[in-house]
């Protein structure tokens, strides 16, 4: 289902139908881009290929679309960011430059409150020697027929602490998207037929939306 019309539902689900949004078009990368200029009330747009938005305009969101892979939302000041993190993004830093994006806008790391939401956990991410070659062994569980469990999401929340954010300002999910019910989306569960969850943050009361 496409982004745009997840998003829009999102948005009305919470109470805000009108908020006008800015979506990633994701490509497995680490490049932020900043939005400058709100889009029209009631429409969604597209920020073009990256996986970090940050914006510091109050009443526009940022969305971000899953399956698996980790969705970070990022709060602090007048900015917030969304991120798209899946293993190649994560091998890149993604987490820590969606940091140095809003500090790019204001926000110190120190002053941001980080939610990493469902991703596909450890008990289910299986990766080949290819992949884990890029990750410390402290995010790897011992290989069992050639295949290594990878813990994506304590990745992420370690770059996040390792660009300077507070551990205690960092919230993670615990759910599995694999294992934790069709109420997830997951790709390694259903293939071409998974559908996507959206994470979207907006500076409109100062809270994560």
């Amino acid at each position: 289902m496409p982004t745009a019309y997840l998003a829009r539902s999102f948005a009305a689900a919470l109470g805000h139908r009108d908020l006008p949004i800015a979506r990633a078009t994701q490509v497995h990368g680490a490049r932020a881009v900043t939005v400058g200029e709100a889009p029209p009330r009631g429409e969604v747009r597209d920020a073009g290929e990256c996986d970090i938005l940050a914006t510091s305009l109050p009443g526009v969101a940022l969305a971000v679309q899953t399956a698996d892979c980790v969705p970070i939302l990022l709060a602090g000041g007048d900015a917030v960011g969304a991120a798209h993190a899946g293993w190649r993004g994560s091998a890149l830093d993604v987490a820590g430059k969606a940091v140095a994006a809003l500090g790019s806008l204001g926000a110190g790391p120190g002053d941001l409150r980080v939610w990493i939401g469902p991703s596909i956990g450890p008990c289910c991410y299986e990766v080949g020697g290819e992949v884990a070659v890029h990750f410390g062994g402290n995010f790897l569980r011992a290989p069992s027929g050639g295949r290594y469990r990878l813990d994506l999401a304590a990745v992420n929340r370690a770059q996040l602490v390792a660009a300077g954010v507070p551990p205690e300002s960092i919230s993670v999910h615990p759910a599995c998207t694999r294992c934790g019910g069709e109420k997830y989306a997951s790709y390694r569960r259903d293939g071409a037929a998974a559908g996507r969850m959206i994470a979207m943050i907006a500076a409109v009361s100062r809270r994560l939306a």
